[in-house]
């Protein structure tokens, strides 16, 4: 079959394809799962290329034979990059169903031969059909019911595995809206697949014992099917495609976070060193910016229970312990102070033996942090003189 998509649109299509399977390479590709969808956007790229008529007449220019022949094979051969998208999200489908990861491949080699064998079936029904120079459904006869029936059948089974395993994951509790919609999404699809599937394969039965035409002999619903299977798989993947590459620009909502915090904990982890928690050597660039975040505000929290001791009898250095304002000069205060040698106040508990606050309390804390990171630059910057001089020796350390 031949895409009966406009070129304008078509190689828009492509192209973003193309960049999306780059982008997901490069950034996204270390998981089983990700592997998978990676390899089923490429075998999408390789389908919608068969499938293009500009790409067809490349071929039969490059490849020996007659041009016919080659084109027919182009069309046929498209079904094959189908059959292998179809094995990987069944992959996917038996891993999100619990299966294995340590035998993910082993598994999907066995998927994989059972794609080639029916590529090959379907070459061998449609070689009528390419000798006449016509596509499967135009020849129609009893070769194009094996056709359908094999290629058809796989379809539908991954599609009703994945349904079910999505129906299952949206009933759970903890499900977000975002995967709520995509499992929806998915559902939709694959609902849409099936009926489709069964509908090519109970006409094809019924034309050929009634000898009557089939009603798309250019098989434009295919054609259109595949196309928008290809844009919504595609498109499913591009979200935590653009997640991972705002986090490796530093544009997510954490990393943002982390930028606002940086001037309060420079000048806190300075003043006090010891709270200063260790990562994994050469690893800093492949932490989740959310523990890295965490950590932040750990070694914040830390440092303003060290400072406390270099307050007055009874105040505190908490994010909620009063305004952010007053808190934000209290807090330069005592840095100036632990800076000038003032001794600093005996029997307090260690900052490490603290009861943390609990997961619930978590969200808060970090925007009363926020809070005074905001008011951190201005607090800092009303110091005297002299106990300015005294912090930037104490931050220089």
């Amino acid at each position: 079959m031949t895409s009966h998509l406009p070129t304008a649109l078509s190689v828009p299509i492509i192209v973003g394809i193309i960049v999306t399977l780059t982008g997901r390479t490069l950034l996204l590709n270390e998981t089983t799962v990700d592997r998978l969808i990676n390899r089923a956007i490429a075998a999408a790229l390789v389908g919608m290329l068969l499938r293009e008529s500009w790409f067809q007449h490349g071929l039969a220019w490059i490849l020996p034979g007659d041009d016919d022949n080659v084109v027919n094979l182009a069309r046929q051969v498209s079904h094959g990059p189908v059959l292998l998208i179809v094995s990987s999200l069944y992959g996917i489908a038996e891993l999100w169903g619990g299966a294995d990861t340590a035998t993910a491949w082993r598994r999907q080699r066995r998927y994989d031969l059972f794609v080639v064998a029916c590529t090959v079936i379907l070459l061998i029904a449609g070689t009528p059909a390419r000798r006449a120079n016509l596509l499967i459904d135009q020849f129609l006869g009893w070769p194009a019911v094996v056709f359908l029936i094999v290629y058809c059948l796989p379809i539908a089974a991954a599609m009703t595995l994945l349904m079910r395993i999505c129906i299952r994951e949206m009933r759970q509790r903890d499900a977000t809206r975002h995967e709520r919609a995509v499992f929806a999404v998915i559902v939709l699809t694959g609902v849409g697949l099936c009926a489709d599937m069964t509908f090519s394969v109970v006409e094809a039965v019924t034309c050929v014992l009634t000898e009557q035409p089939i009603s798309d002999p250019e098989m434009r619903r295919d054609a259109v099917t595949f196309v928008a299977a290809t844009v919504l798989l595609v498109g499913i993947t591009v979200i935590p495609l653009a997640g991972a590459l705002l986090v490796r620009l530093g544009w997510d909502r954490v990393s943002r976070y982390r930028r606002r915090l940086h001037p309060l904990w420079a000048d806190l982890t300075a003043a006090v060193p010891q709270v200063v928690l260790d990562l994994p050597s050469g690893r800093g660039g492949e932490i989740d910016p959310a523990v890295l975040l965490h950590r932040m505000t750990m070694e914040i929290r830390d440092s303003l229970l060290d400072l406390e001791r270099y307050t007055g009898a009874g105040e505190e250095l908490r994010p909620a312990g009063g305004g952010a304002v007053d808190n934000a000069r209290r807090i330069a205060a005592a840095i100036a102070a632990k800076a000038g040698g003032r001794t600093p106040r005996i029997n307090r508990t260690s900052p490490r033996t603290e009861i943390r606050l609990g997961a619930h309390d978590l969200t808060a804390e970090l925007m009363e942090l926020l809070a005074l990171a905001d008011e951190w630059p201005r607090a800092r910057s009303l110091l005297t003189t002299h106990d300015h001089s005294r912090l930037d020796r104490s931050v220089a350390r």
